[in-house]
């Protein structure tokens, strides 16, 4: 793949290997693009890339990624807080911005919402592409308006938040969608309030989540409200089985870690489908994925009841 010299001189453009930009530190050799021109986007898309924030959510697989992957730039890492009208406040968050810094802006002007998503390892574009979400709230719980690209153009667009058919885990849009930011509107509330509530959450994610190893979060979406994946996976005796440099954390066992990062990404798919095999054929239970998988072995994206017998 290459790129223009205009855009290259616009774009910084290196090689890089993904494992030192994801927090499960597993990853081969790309070539990243840090995208800092608006101007751009339409040579950019055209190369058909794939986009990283904050690298959680993801498992990359150990040889290089064909396309290139991209860092949203300045350019789209803006927050913008308006004045308010009728008690609403309406803030501007580019998708690059880290969703922590848009909850410290939003905690420190007094601005209700986000501080319940303390403790999420995203970018804003992240956030609101998985609809990210704690026990309390999701990311597009306070959205009016999303700035997108659909697959297919390679022109931004506004979409209302009533146009997002969001769910659990999904914001509603086509796989391929690329986001570019969003208009949140925001209630006004207790500065003070909102602080403790922030350190509330992430303090009880420190003491049920194993956020000191190298992971790449929750690996499955729930099954259902009433059975957390975590548990499910407990209840199979799973917890501490490892393969490789990789293991179900004895601490939470949605969360597969990197103790020593020292884990390919064969040895995390290994245990991936060892986890789905074991909860199809004993609970009858499909477990979905919640991490993205990029260059990962076909049997990840296998029925469980396929993977039965195949040597997982």
């Amino acid at each position: 793949m290459s790129f223009s010299d205009d855009f290259q001189r616009l774009n910084p453009v290196r090689q890089e290997r993904l494992a030192a930009l994801t927090t499960m530190r597993i990853g081969g050799q790309a070539t990243l693009v840090r995208l800092e021109s608006r101007s751009s986007l339409a040579e950019l898309l055209a190369a058909r890339p794939r986009f990283i924030g904050k690298g959680a959510n993801l498992l990359v697989g150990d040889g290089a990624v064909a396309e290139p992957v991209v860092q949203l730039g300045d350019a789209f890492a803006q927050c913008v807080v308006h004045e308010p009208r009728g008690g609403v406040v309406e803030v501007e968050a580019g998708a690059g911005l880290d969703l922590a810094e848009l909850m410290q802006v939003c905690i420190t002007r007094g601005l209700a919402g986000p501080e319940g998503l303390a403790g999420v390892p995203a970018t804003v574009g992240g956030a609101l592409r998985m609809n990210a979400g704690t026990s309390t709230c999701w990311m597009l719980d306070w959205v009016a308006q999303v700035e997108v690209v659909m697959p297919g153009e390679d022109q931004p667009r506004w979409i209302e938040r009533a146009g997002l058919e969001a769910a659990y885990r999904s914001c509603g849009l086509p796989p391929g969608t690329v986001f570019l930011g969003c208009r949140l509107s925001l209630s006004q509330g207790d500065p003070v309030a909102l602080r403790a509530q922030a350190t509330r959450l992430k303090k009880a994610k420190a003491a049920s989540q194993p956020l000191a190893l190298a992971s790449a979060g929750c690996v499955f979406k729930n099954p259902r409200r009433e059975l957390p994946a975590g548990r499910l996976i407990d209840e199979l005796g799973l917890k501490g089985t490892a393969c490789g440099g990789a293991m179900v954390s004895p601490v939470h066992a949605n969360f597969i870690v990197n103790p020593q990062r020292s884990a390919t990404s064969q040895d995390v798919c290994t245990l991936i489908n060892l986890v789905r095999e074991r909860a199809w054929r004993e609970r009858g239970v499909e477990l979905v994925m919640e991490v993205e998988a990029w260059n990962c072995p076909t049997e990840i994206r296998m029925h469980p009841r396929d993977l039965i017998g195949a040597g997982t």
